[in-house]
């Protein structure tokens, strides 16, 4: 690496997202000093890194990302932890996990969706780990969004381990979905943004990121209702919905779905202790 490009990379390196950092040195290898230029003022705009890089790590796969597109975020696996938990393999259970009762069914049929699924990252995620554990998932993934639907679409194709059996599919879950068979699980991480925390986040997340998947209103809680009646509608008997939300919102999620017929409602901490994903059954 010559001289300029390493103070160029520390530059980028610098202004933050430290996740990225070695694949950032690793990339700069095949830079030149006018791709580098590039990447640093994109940065400087308050641009996040994965959407300079293209992709960002989440569970145990790599998801591509674009400007468009929610960036996937290590909170959001305990979405697929708790799936995993429900389903009886996740091997790595800890705290709040081990109070998600098991689903007890032969993972040779599992059925689920993934609303508001952006780079398909929850449902891939789930679904490749169902296959590693010997069994069979069949998943359709949502979002509104055409960026997120090709996006998704892509990495269904790259990161799945089988991928004929994940269909993305653009439709509007405020609208409710239809033409789905019966699931065993539903997950989601929609909007939960208030306006008001809109504009209190970090500019390369308010000012970069899709406010289609970030905003939902004055309270935040709109998509929770619609959730709940695509639960009640399409799950199985004892089915889950498990779903993402804001630290501060775990509380009235529980109460929308327990107040709606979901049973044993229950919030689950991330890794960070904050609550982040509340799950009910039907």
């Amino acid at each position: 690496m010559t001289s300029g490009n390493k103070e160029l990379l520390d530059l980028l390196i610098a202004s933050g997202d430290d996740e990225a950092e070695l694949d950032l040195r690793i990339l700069a290898e095949e830079y030149e000093n006018g791709a580098l230029e590039k990447a640093v003022m994109r940065r400087a705009s308050g641009e996040p890194l994965a959407y300079i890089l293209g992709y960002r790590h989440f569970y145990k796969e790599c998801y591509k990302v674009c400007p468009g597109v929610l960036i996937p975020r290590s909170d959001t696996e305990t979405v697929v932890e708790s799936a995993l938990r429900f389903l009886g393999i996740n091997d790595m259970a800890a705290g709040d996990l081990l109070n998600i009762p098991l689903y007890g069914k032969d993972l040779s049929d599992i059925r689920f969706a993934d609303l508001c699924t952006g780079t398909g990252c929850i449902g891939i995620s789930l679904a490749n780990e169902i296959v590693r554990a010997g069994g069979k998932a069949e998943g359709t993934l949502i979002d509104i969004s055409d960026t997120a639907v090709e996006v998704a679409k892509a990495n269904v194709i790259s990161q799945a381990l089988r991928p004929a059996d994940l269909k993305v599919v653009k439709g509007d879950i405020l609208q409710g979905i239809k033409d789905i068979e019966k699931l065993d699980i539903i997950v989601s991480n929609p909007p939960y943004i208030t306006d008001k925390e809109m504009e209190e986040l970090d500019r390369s997340v308010r000012d970069h990121e899709p406010d289609l998947a970030l905003r939902a209103g004055l309270d935040g809680l709109g998509f929770y209702g619609p959730l709940l009646d695509t639960a009640l509608s399409l799950l199985k008997n004892g089915g889950a919905l498990i779903v993402e939300h804001g630290y501060g919102q775990g509380d009235a999620v529980r109460e929308i779905f327990c107040s709606g017929g979901l049973k044993n409602c229950m919030t689950i901490r991330d890794i960070g202790s904050n609550p982040r994903v509340t799950i009910g059954f039907k």
